[in-house]
């Protein structure tokens, strides 16, 4: 290398890519969203109504579809940055005693998003509607692979096993963070951002202490399918049973949740993430990731969208 040349700074690239790869799955994600319902429509026009399980089909299909382009382009994009290979083992010791903590954690943050829900309500925030779950085994079926297990596979592949591990070189915890702000965003709804945000948080760590992403989906999963199984009761019991059955999961996990840390606290230490060395007299990490356009703009995007879903 010839003297004075400029050296490359490989997280300014790796945000660049990060910022694309997020800007993109918004965008094929909305994409998506308009073909599955222009064909809905058209069929609609002709008088010839999809079957539901096609249309649950579809749609889980273009979720897969969604989460599974930016992961492939993102990563072979990063190819020249050497990020650390993604870890995909079978889940050990450490997922059965994270997912009792997990599912207390979910709990705990799932009461924090209500009450923020009512507070926002205040002001006149009323947030995205929900899910409907389809009637008939088939196509309850086919939601159930749409609603836990794709996102469990594909966001984790994503965000954990792409874009974190692509920052992890400057720091675990900022990559954890950094990864953690555009998935607590991606989901729009400005009642459920701080909670998402702490989720993400817990995955991220598990991840990064024990490096193996597929922890991180069982987790994700169980938690998909605790308010897969809470939307199910909604539509099919009255509102006694439905906070029953609340009351007696958020009693399960609590418990569970509290033996699982007993445990940890008493036998199993967390262990500690390593520091990131900062060197005195350049510019910070923070600092290099928001000097890259596509990381900033995509940023200040999500963020005015969730801002925008306040007035909506």
């Amino acid at each position: 290398m010839r003297t004075g040349a400029p050296r490359r700074d490989n997280l300014y690239y790796a945000a660049n890519l990060i910022g694309l790869a997020v800007i993109g799955y918004r965008l094929l994600g909305e994409l998506l969203q308009f073909l599955l319902s222009s064909v809905l429509g058209a069929n609609l026009a002709d008088g010839k109504a999809l079957p539901v399980a096609v249309g649950v089909l579809l749609n889980g299909l273009f979720a897969a579809i969604n989460l599974a382009l930016p992961t492939l382009w993102l990563r072979r994009a990063a190819r020249p940055l050497a990020p650390a290979p993604l870890a995909l083992r079978r889940p050990g010791r450490v997922a059965l005693v994270a997912l009792p903590l997990f599912l207390c954690y979910t709990t705990l943050c799932s009461v924090a998003a209500n009450l923020l829900r009512m507070l926002l309500g205040l002001g006149g925030y009323t947030p995205p509607s929900g899910v409907t779950l389809p009637e008939g085994a088939g196509p309850l079926a086919l939601a159930f692979l749409s609603i836990c297990v794709i996102p469990a596979i594909g966001e984790e592949l994503l965000f954990r096993g792409t874009i974190q591990r692509l920052l992890a070189p400057y720091g675990d915890w900022f990559s954890i963070i950094v990864s953690s702000v555009f998935f607590a965003l991606l989901h729009a709804d400005l009642s459920q951002i701080p909670s998402i945000f702490a989720l993400s948080l817990f995955l991220g760590y598990l991840v990064a202490a024990y490096g193996n992403v597929t922890d991180a989906m069982l987790l994700h999963f169980f938690n998909n399918l605790s308010g897969f199984l809470q939307l199910w009761a909604r539509q099919q019991m009255d509102g006694t049973n439905v906070m029953a059955l609340t009351a007696i999961l958020f009693s399960i996990y609590f418990a569970a949740g509290l033996g699982a840390l007993v445990v940890v606290l008493r036998h199993r230490p967390l262990p500690k993430l390593p520091r990131y060395p900062t060197r005195k007299n350049r510019m910070g990490r923070t600092e290099r990731v928001l000097s890259a356009p596509f990381f900033t703009i995509t940023l200040l995007l999500l963020v005015l969208t969730c801002v925008m879903e306040y007035f909506r």
